[in-house]
């Protein structure tokens, strides 16, 4: 088995299961190493409130940050409670594979893990625009 020390899982804003999430525990538990939870965040109608302040705005985006990490924070919580060192990070960015590739640069990881989706009718895997990003 690899020795992957450093983690990297990429949190599905759009679901309570984490399968990424829980094969990094799953690895951690056999290998150790570090797992960094991301979440790279966007909302374009954040951006548009024109009636807002700048101040107000990143007052509002952290605001939203804050909750995401709280989310990812109780999704995880099982895995906290039993002694896994899990990081939560979480940031704003309109370019999700970007903020993921910067992470994997600035934080030196070695494993990416995300999960991708199973589309019943197909019985395949379908690859987000994200994923894509990752294959090129």
């Amino acid at each position: 088995m690899a020795m992957y020390q450093n983690m990297l899982v990429v949190i599905d804003p759009n679901q309570d299961d984490q399968p990424a999430l829980r094969r990094a525990v799953y690895l951690h538990q056999r290998i150790g190493g570090k797992i960094k939870a991301f979440l790279p965040i966007y909302d374009f109608s954040y951006e548009m409130t024109t009636l807002l302040s700048p101040d107000e705005r990143t007052a509002m985006r952290q605001g939203v940050i804050s909750q995401r990490t709280a989310w990812i924070r109780e999704q995880a919580k099982y895995y906290l409670e039993a002694g896994v060192p899990i990081e939560i990070k979480v940031v704003w960015h309109n370019r999700p594979f970007e903020a993921i590739i910067q992470e994997v640069i600035a934080g030196s990881h070695d494993l990416v893990l995300k999960m991708a989706h199973q589309h019943d009718r197909l019985e395949a895997v379908i690859f987000t625009p994200t994923d894509w990003h990752f294959a090129a």
